[in-house]
């Protein structure tokens, strides 16, 4: 989903979910990233939710995913957050990568990049 405030974009790899968010994290935000989770997750495999794009996270906005996130059908134990900012999002079970900050991110447009699979999330 493309907002002026965010960006969450995901793709699926070898089983797995992994969304992209950008921008500011709050409950439009959040309410994206579990929009997706409730239609991509197949019942197995992992999600890796990358906050290192993530300007600022909104308290109301992790409240939120974390209250939300109890309701759908995915189990805590395969969330991963990657990024330090996934510590005021991520809901109690969830994991934390703290992963080395990236210098630059693909834009998807190089020669034989394996980023070209990735789907933006276009809500309402």
């Amino acid at each position: 989903m493309v907002s002026a405030d965010y960006r969450v974009d995901y793709r699926c790899s070898n089983g797995n979910i992994h969304v992209d968010v950008s921008g500011e994290f709050n409950r439009n935000t959040a309410g994206a990233v579990l929009e997706i989770l409730q239609t991509a997750y197949t019942g197995s495999g992992r999600i890796f939710i990358d906050t290192a794009q993530i300007q600022n996270v909104v308290e109301c906005g992790a409240e939120y995913f974390k209250t939300a996130f109890a309701a759908i059908d995915v189990p805590t134990a395969c969330l991963f957050f990657k990024g330090k900012k996934g510590e005021r999002i991520g809901p109690d079970g969830s994991r934390l990568l703290l992963m080395k900050e990236r210098e630059k991110k693909c834009c998807g447009n190089c020669k034989n990049c394996s980023c070209k699979n990735h789907k933006s999330y276009q809500g309402e």
